[in-house]
């Protein structure tokens, strides 16, 4: 169980990033990335999802998300180590994060199927491919990064979304 002091810095750390001054300082990939690297620390996944010693984010490689998402490979969330795995050669069970974006739009059947297997914390920044079922989507709305959650999907993953993120969201269903 993490520390509540702990928790209440990543909290923090999330409602910067959320800020305009923030957004004027890092490009809009890589705030995306420590989104979802905050959306990863505050997501509990069942014991036995988490065989390894990692959690396997898939992604496409080549895309501007992909490449910012380098910059969250090797850190640690709860003990595990963050790997990036290519999304194109991902199988159902192999990834604990699915993060897709427009450039997928040609894969939504695979997307669903791994997405759709168990424990699988799924994100985009593409509303269209967001209607596909998935968890968590981002949008800018002005020069802020905002998200919305489909909680009820994930409880019926068995994923357990912290209370604090759940309130930072735009919206949560």
């Amino acid at each position: 169980m993490r520390s509540p002091s702990r928790l209440l810095a990543a909290v923090r750390a999330l409602l910067v990033l959320a800020t305009p001054q923030a957004f004027a300082q890092a490009p809009e990939h890589d705030l995306k990335a420590a989104f979802i690297y905050n959306f990863i620390q505050f997501t509990q996944w069942p014991d036995a999802a988490m065989k390894g010693g990692t959690i396997n984010l898939c992604s496409s490689p080549g895309t501007m998300l992909n490449m910012a998402l380098q910059g969250i490979a090797g850190k640690t969330a709860h003990g595990r180590t963050i790997a990036i795995v290519p999304l194109a050669g991902a199988a159902p069970g192999d990834c604990h994060v699915v993060v897709v974006t427009e450039d997928d739009r040609g894969r939504a059947a695979m997307v669903r199927k791994i997405a759709g297997t168990g424990a699988v914390l799924s994100i985009t920044d593409d509303p269209e491919i967001l209607r596909e079922g998935l968890l968590i989507g981002m949008a800018l709305d002005g020069k802020r990064i905002v998200f919305t959650i489909d909680n009820s999907r994930a409880v019926t993953a068995g994923l357990v979304l912290s209370s604090r993120l759940l309130r930072l969201a735009r919206s949560v269903q």
